[in-house]
């Protein structure tokens, strides 16, 4: 049988493309990461193993367009703001990235004339990514303790933090989500894609630095949640919700801790001692604690 998650990430894709990655003896492993499109090419698989081309003929434009209009149930007005922002999300929390000619206008991406390659990452639950050792030690005398988890990219720091969300939530923590491009919930019409617990909220569809200070006035969190750190905006975010009582858990992309220590964009969130454990992800997916600071920071 085609794995699962797989084929539902292939829903969106033309039925010859479809019907390929049914047969491809490759579908039943379950470390299939990605589904990649690039006109003039073949479709390719992305695996741990490398990305792999599958026996079809080189893609056109056409039907690459396709695909985004199914994804979209040709609605694509509906959809408009985020394919500005380059990426759709699909049921079952499945995301397109997409590139192309852009239509550059106001200092930003408006929309694309032109789409011709995407990238459909397939999202998988994998409950159980944080152990029990790592909720015990945020969990410290039933206080949160603010986290921040750091890796290279496509190490699985959304697929551990998802799952800190879920575990924390159940049991009785109110988790805000601060959920930028629908990587965390994956909300889809409005409903999440993943279990993420009984006391979770969710704001998608804006800035993560102002999702998460929104949540924060509206939502009475114990902790919120913000996935990748990439601004300043964001470091001044996690900064406020540290002194506002809430804990954060965050994700940054770091090969290690002297290189997370050595970024610019981190030094502040270093210095204030905004987190007090740091994990890592290992190349081989182990996580790792790397740091704990005795003192928490002020709130």
């Amino acid at each position: 049988m085609p794995d699962r998650e797989l084929m539902q990430a292939a829903a969106c894709l033309p039925p010859q493309l479809r019907e390929v990655l049914r047969r491809w003896e490759g579908a039943e492993h379950p470390a299939c990461e990605e589904i990649r499109l690039r006109a003039g090419c073949p479709m390719t698989v992305v695996t741990p193993q490398g990305e792999i081309p599958t026996k079809t003929r080189p893609l056109t434009v056409p039907q690459i367009q396709d695909t985004i209009d199914r994804a979209c149930d040709y609605s694509a007005h509906t959809f408009a703001a985020n394919i500005s922002q380059g990426y759709l999300t699909l049921p079952g929390g499945h995301r397109i990235g997409i590139c192309g000619d852009a239509v550059w206008d106001g200092g930003a991406i408006k929309s694309f004339r032109s789409i011709s390659s995407v990238n459909i990452r397939i999202a998988r639950q994998i409950h159980g990514a944080a152990s029990e050792q790592m909720v015990q030690t945020i969990c410290q005398n039933k206080m949160l303790r603010s986290t921040l988890i750091y890796s290279p990219p496509r190490f699985g720091k959304t697929t551990l933090l998802r799952d800190l969300i879920f575990r924390l939530s159940e049991m009785g923590y109110r988790i805000g989500v601060a959920d930028e491009r629908a990587e965390l919930a994956a909300l889809y019409r409005g409903q999440p894609q993943f279990q993420i617990g009984l006391h979770t909220d969710v704001i998608t569809g804006c800035p993560k630095a102002e999702a998460a200070m929104m949540l924060v006035k509206t939502m009475s969190p114990d902790a919120v949640v913000l996935d990748e750190i990439t601004s300043e905006r964001d470091v001044q975010a996690v900064l406020y919700c540290s002194r506002c009582g809430a804990a954060v858990f965050a994700s940054a992309h770091a090969s290690g801790l002297a290189d997370f220590q050595i970024r610019p964009l981190y030094r502040s969130v270093w210095e204030s001692q905004a987190f007090s454990l740091y994990y890592e992800i290992r190349r081989d997916r182990t996580v790792q604690l790397r740091k704990e600071n005795k003192e928490e920071a002020a709130c």
